[in-house]
């Protein structure tokens, strides 16, 4: 995977950088995981439980393992719960992946564009090599997966790691994100944060409908504190 020689603001053409999640930002997959994680749920539980399915967007296999196992009161290990939802979730991506609406045209034009570009996903890596070998994901300088950093989203290491790899400040990185789990990881690292997901409402972001709405101009208006006319 990706992990090249770090940038430096005044060295990097654009002065700034993009870190973008993955799941359900750039990769329509989000929606295949919390299937699984219903599945899950109604096996175990032999009930549906949608508050429960909902709240584990944007978590990692570990911590939506642990969450599981307390909520269910299972009798299986945390691990022997993270195994099954890896397993189920390899199966459901046996088909192959997609991007969301704009996503490959918007990193298309950051790359032509020079920005530096950081992938930033709470998913393992090898599910990160199983999704490239649907999508071309070359385009990023720097990939930090769930396996990189002592804590995942919503702490601020895994966005901290992405920007220090990068050789920028986070300060200088826009994030993009479909998640308050990953939203507030972006946040706390100090990254000016895009939602992307109409009427997600996280507090102290930018909000669009999809990346559809954003584009290099757009990116380049924020990373100098100003939204375009």
């Amino acid at each position: 995977m990706p992990d090249r020689t770090p940038h430096s603001a005044d060295a990097t053409p654009a002065g700034w950088a993009v870190l973008s999640d993955m799941d359900g930002t750039l990769l329509d997959t989000e929606s295949t995981w919390l299937l699984v994680v219903e599945e899950f749920v109604r096996r175990y539980s032999g009930a549906d439980d949608p508050a429960l399915v909902s709240a584990l967007q944007g978590f990692d296999l570990d911590r939506a393992a642990a969450t599981l196992r307390s909520h269910l009161s299972l009798e299986m290990t945390t691990a022997a719960v993270a195994d099954e939802l890896d397993r189920r979730s390899i199966e459901a991506y046996a088909g192959g992946v997609s991007w969301t609406p704009g996503a490959r045209s918007l990193l298309a034009a950051l790359a032509a564009a020079r920005v530096p570009l950081a992938l930033v996903t709470s998913s393992p890596r090898h599910w990160v090599q199983r999704f490239a070998q649907t999508v071309d994901l070359s385009v990023f300088d720097v990939i930090v997966t769930a396996d990189d950093t002592p804590r995942t989203k919503p702490a601020p290491d895994p966005y901290l790691r992405a920007a220090a790899s990068l050789g920028i400040a986070a300060q200088r990185c826009i994030a993009l994100e479909d998640s308050l789990v990953g939203a507030t990881s972006a946040v706390a690292a100090g990254c000016t944060t895009v939602v992307v997901g109409a009427g997600k409402g996280v507090p102290d972001t930018l909000q669009v409908a999809s990346l559809i709405a954003v584009d290099v101009r757009m990116l380049r208006a924020v990373a100098r504190g100003s939204m375009p006319s």
